[in-house]
């Protein structure tokens, strides 16, 4: 635990993170912990993205939340000008830019009576900037390599996180309005065959193809893996099971009316369910490998729900499952 407001500490501080919301945590710990530092306000675009509008990341902060449009505005002016000062009649607004890889992605409103001396500003500007480098090393650690979706190692955490929620299939943080949470299997059919006649350069091509197709497919609020091999995991928000199966269909069709260079026509199969309570990460992927080989077994190019299977599930109280 930090205890005096060092710089080197600090950084030390956050470099040691290895997961994104002890990271949150600690960035704002070191921002609080500043001299001269007390009302402030942290934006930050965690997709790197500079499309998208950065989020507050200290909920609670006393400052007035910004609009979008008012946060792009202001990422663009000290993107040009660095450091920004403005002073009012009550006191002084200070922003300070973050940047990862020369892009501001997010910025640091301070609220004080008087301007922030030089020292302290350019300290916590290498602070965020710090903080941005280890998010990337964090989020970097998360993708698959060839593909840069998200990995095997992820998947379970994240699922595991949308099953933590108080109520994970409605209005739970992670949830929106009142659409629940879906898990498909997507894997690539007569895969084999690609490897055999066109080699694994083409098979890890067509792999890379698949992923971008899935990505163009869902939205950026979804998570989409590569679960292993040609097999691929998707994590969505549906209002029910009609538009879900709408969704994994549009994907299907699309991956199956593109042509993959050298190899021409493909497709995919898909198995899919609700996660509509409380289960083990195993189970649940174990449910969908069973919607998977029912399209695999009905002539591929199909996508079937679990419960189209009419199987009886042992329901166990959620009391007696662990998770982990």
């Amino acid at each position: 635990m930090i205890t005096t407001p060092c710089g080197h500490e600090w950084i030390v501080f956050l470099t040691q993170q290895v997961e994104e919301q002890s990271l949150d945590t600690a960035l704002i710990t070191a921002v609080s912990g500043l001299p001269e530092i007390n009302v402030f306000a942290l934006y930050i675009n965690k997709h790197f993205d500079p499309q998208i509008s950065p989020t507050l990341l200290n909920a609670d902060s006393q400052i007035a939340p910004l609009s979008s449009v008012e946060l792009m505005h202001l990422l663009e002016k000290v993107s040009k000008n660095k450091i920004r000062v403005s002073c009012a009649f009550a006191g002084v607004t200070t922003y300070v830019p973050m940047y990862y890889l020369g892009t501001v992605i997010g910025l640091l409103i301070v609220e004080s009576k008087d301007e922030l001396p030089e020292d302290v500003g350019m300290l916590a500007r290498h602070i965020l900037n710090v903080y941005a480098n280890q998010l990337a090393l964090i989020h970097k650690s998360r993708l698959d390599p060839l593909t840069e979706l998200l990995n095997r190692q992820t998947f379970d955490k994240k699922v595991i996180e949308i099953l933590s929620e108080e109520d994970f299939s409605g209005k739970g943080e992670i949830s929106t309005e009142n659409q629940s949470w879906y898990l498909a299997i997507i894997d690539i059919d007569h895969f084999k065959r690609v490897n055999d006649n066109f080699g694994h350069v083409i098979g890890d091509e067509v792999i890379l193809l698949v992923s971008r197709l899935l990505k163009d497919n869902f939205r950026f609020k979804d998570y989409v893996f590569r679960y292993g091999g040609e097999e691929f995991a998707v994590l969505f928000q549906s209002y029910d099971k009609v538009a879900a199966r709408q969704k994994l269909n549009c994907l299907r069709a699309n991956i199956a009316e593109y042509p993959f260079p050298q190899v021409g026509n493909l497709t995919v199969s898909a198995g899919f369910l609700e996660l509509s309570y409380v289960d083990m990460v195993a189970s649940l992927v174990h449910k969908a490998d069973l919607a998977l080989y029912e399209s695999k077994n009905n002539g591929r190019n199909l996508v079937t729900a679990y419960s189209d299977l009419g199987l009886v599930d042992d329901i166990a109280n959620d009391d007696d499952i662990e998770l982990f």
